[in-house]
């Protein structure tokens, strides 16, 4: 009667089946056209972008930091994972197969069964010992009639592929986080040098004042006033000091090295590289390129298929097993047509009074789509938010280096005419000492401009995805 039954319901499922759900599409995200803070025309960079730099110790400190960085090994053994779950959904549209082998040896209790009735049964002698030969080989398989398997499936590889581009994302953020505290320390070190600098002047003044009181050609208000602006630069120093030990903590860490290990020249001071900036390609290429994009887009793709996953439900599953093998209470019997073991099961499973909890859980699986949608959207309009700010505050310093440029040119200028004033008399010794907090903050602030500078080229490339 059953197999009369599924006889009849294979043909009509086969002709019905289909693959539940719909095929994900992607979907048009809105971008404008070219960028509104830098030419598209320009050419790309070739190679990886901190070469540009042409900063030797740069480039080998992001090399240490490719190869041992513990962010970029936890997103490896991420990937790995995902690959392994997008295998096993795949291997679950195969058939699947065993081989079973065993030997059992059992004595059975003289108080229950068979024995205890021989016990009773004068000359009827029931072995209580026995062993049993077994052997089977077994396969069974699921007929993916409706897709949900190809649907798992589905979700599987975009999941994995959502996790090589996460992986991507943190490389990418890695390198960022390496070049920005490297390009930091360095504007750190240079500010250092122009506070010792201008603190040795301020010395050379108080002690050059002091000799003019000494002798009487200074007075005790501008003794004290050379000995305020001294300290006023000597205190910059030792904040400047501990901002640069955090620098160097800070690389240690995305490097994977304890903070006490070899600096490796790190705290000797030296320039603040820079790079022209190249192409930003267009926005449309950040849909393409920016793994954080790709990754959400990966993940709304995995959310689709999950919509037939769930929808799948609705429909009966069927599985077809078999079964051989030999079975036997003796060896030498036991690979014998008489101890054959045969079987085969036709599987039929479908929930058919638990309609709404399907709906419940499509809807939860639609819910889920729409949540990665936004997700996706927002990761759009953040890359390219990302990049028009990077850009803009790239140009920006470009022109405050050439602002501060010239004001430190002046300001030098000055504080010559000024020093040499007032050895002659002409002006109060005031008007040196404001001259040289002008020239320390021209200074100070072109360095800041020039790391500032420095650091949006990195964070151009990171919005880029490069």
């Amino acid at each position: 009667m059953t197999a009369h039954w599924l006889s009849r319901l294979l043909p009509s499922l086969m002709l019905a089946g289909c693959t539940a759900g719909t095929d994900y599409v992607r979907p048009l995200a809105a971008v404008a056209p070219a960028w509104r803070a830098a030419s598209a025309a320009e050419p790309r960079i070739v190679g990886p972008w901190w070469q540009a730099f042409d900063d030797p110790m740069l480039q080998s400190v992001i090399a240490e930091a490719l190869a041992r960085n513990l962010d970029i090994e936890t997103a490896l053994a991420q990937v790995d994972r995902a690959r392994a779950a997008a295998s096993v959904a795949g291997a679950a549209m195969l058939p699947s197969g065993t081989i079973d082998a065993n030997i059992a040896r059992t004595r059975d209790s003289a108080e229950v069964g068979l024995a205890s009735i021989a016990d009773g049964a004068p000359g009827v002698d029931v072995p209580r010992t026995s062993t049993v030969y077994g052997t089977t080989a077994s396969a069974s398989w699921e007929l993916d009639l409706f897709g949900g398997l190809r649907r798992r499936t589905e979700a599987a590889r975009y999941d994995y592929e959502a996790a090589l581009a996460s992986g991507a994302v943190t490389r990418i953020t890695v390198v960022a986080e390496v070049a920005d505290a490297y390009l930091q320390l360095r504007t750190l070190q240079l500010r250092f040098g122009i506070a010792e600098d201008i603190g040795r002047s301020a010395a050379r003044l108080e002690s050059l004042v002091r000799q003019r009181y000494e002798s009487g050609e200074s007075s005790l208000r501008e003794l004290e006033q050379a000995r305020t602006s001294a300290a006023s630069v000597r205190a910059t120093l030792p904040s400047l000091k501990g901002q640069i030990e955090g620098q160097l903590n800070r690389l240690a860490l995305l490097t994977g090295q304890n903070p006490e290990a070899d600096r490796r020249g790190l705290d000797k001071p030296g320039p603040v590289p820079l790079a022209e900036l190249s192409g930003l390609g267009t926005p449309g290429d950040l849909l393409r390129n920016r793994p954080d994009v790709v990754a959400a887009e990966r993940r709304l793709a995995a959310a689709h298929a999950r919509i037939g996953v769930a929808t799948v439900e609705y429909y009966p599953r069927i599985s077809l097993s078999a079964l051989a093998g030999f079975q036997a209470s003796s060896a030498s019997s036991f690979i014998t047509g008489s101890a054959s073991v045969t079987q085969g099961v036709a599987g039929l499973r479908w929930r058919l009074f638990d309609f709404g909890r399907i709906r419940a859980e499509i809807a939860d699986a639609k819910g889920s789509e729409r949540g990665a949608l936004a997700a996706y959207q927002q990761s759009v309009l953040r890359a390219a938010a990302d990049v028009e700010t990077a850009a803009a505050i790239y140009t920006a310093g470009r022109e405050r280096m050439a602002i501060h440029e010239i004001e430190c040119a002046s300001a030098a200028h000055a504080r010559e005419l000024l020093d040499q004033a007032w050895k002659a008399g002409q002006i109060d010794l005031s008007a040196v000492i404001e001259g040289d907090r002008r020239l320390l903050q021209g200074l100070d602030a072109l360095a800041v401009a020039r790391g500032e500078t420095a650091r949006a080229i990195v964070s151009v490339y990171r919005a880029i995805g490069a």
